[in-house]
């Protein structure tokens, strides 16, 4: 618990001097308030595109709602914002390895599942935060500036409540691919390639439901969705990677 303790103020205070929660809070929010206007905007962008006389764009594109606004916002959420949070948390374990920075903790007798769960804990602490204010954000200019088709606020905090499930996935796996990666980079297109291959293999029906992704397509519904099964498995995954990483750093050579 020592070790938890000591390592969490750490996070927190490394993630504020490198200034990983602005960049994270920024990605979010920016989205958030963005795609709203974008998608109110896009009908006049694309009749100035248009020569007179040309046909009504209207009939070809989707009904300009606000459950439009926030569906765009959870594709930008997983396009975008997933390789910001990828690339800002890569190096988590790799650069203590790297730098020798365990030498010190390690002999003073810290055990390295405290440092584990403390970037875990932190990292996925704050997207649990960012994502229900971004969310919560993109609800309110989404309903303000697009009419039709309202989403209930109760449907807004399940869309947002699977997807920090997705993103505690994510950091998991970054976690343990960068305890037994030393490059921080390569770690982080690892876990963007392993992200995108999820979306190839969600349409194989027989294992669709064991896919992390589908939490992300489930998100995207804003309605209640049976996903059991999904959560079940993608807790389940993210606790044996946990293990996994706590076993690959018992085992670093320090010296």
């Amino acid at each position: 618990m020592s070790t938890f303790k000591a390592y969490f103020k750490k996070e927190i205070l490394e993630s504020k001097t490198q200034y990983k929660y602005i960049i994270l809070a920024v990605s979010f929010l920016f989205f958030a308030i963005s795609d709203p206007i974008m998608v109110k905007l896009l009908p006049e962008i694309l009749k100035s595109q248009l020569t007179k006389g040309s046909a009504d764009i209207s009939a070809f594109l989707p009904p300009i709602t606000q459950l439009t606004g926030m569906q765009n916002y959870i594709k930008d959420l997983f396009q975008i914002v997933t390789i910001v949070i990828i690339f800002t948390t890569c190096g988590s374990l790799s650069d203590e390895i790297t730098r020798e920075k365990l030498i010190f903790p390690y002999s003073k007798g810290s055990l390295p599942i405290g440092i584990v769960l403390a970037k875990l804990t932190n990292y996925t602490l704050s997207l649990f935060i960012f994502t229900f204010i971004g969310f919560t954000v993109n609800y309110y200019y989404s309903g303000l500036l697009l009419k039709g088709n309202p989403v209930a606020f109760s449907s807004v905090l399940i869309s947002a409540t699977l997807l920090s499930i997705y993103y505690f996935f994510i950091i998991t796996l970054i976690l343990f691919c960068s305890s037994i990666i030393k490059k921080g980079v390569i770690t982080g297109i690892i876990v963007l390639v392993i992200n995108y291959f999820s979306v190839a293999i969600v349409g194989i029906k027989s294992i669709s439901k064991f896919i992390p992704y589908k939490l992300v397509e489930g998100a995207n519904q804003f309605k209640y969705i049976n996903l059991t099964t999904t959560i079940i498995s993608v807790i389940v995954l993210s606790v044996i990677l946990v293990l996994l990483t706590v076993r690959r750093m018992n085992k670093v050579d320090i010296v």
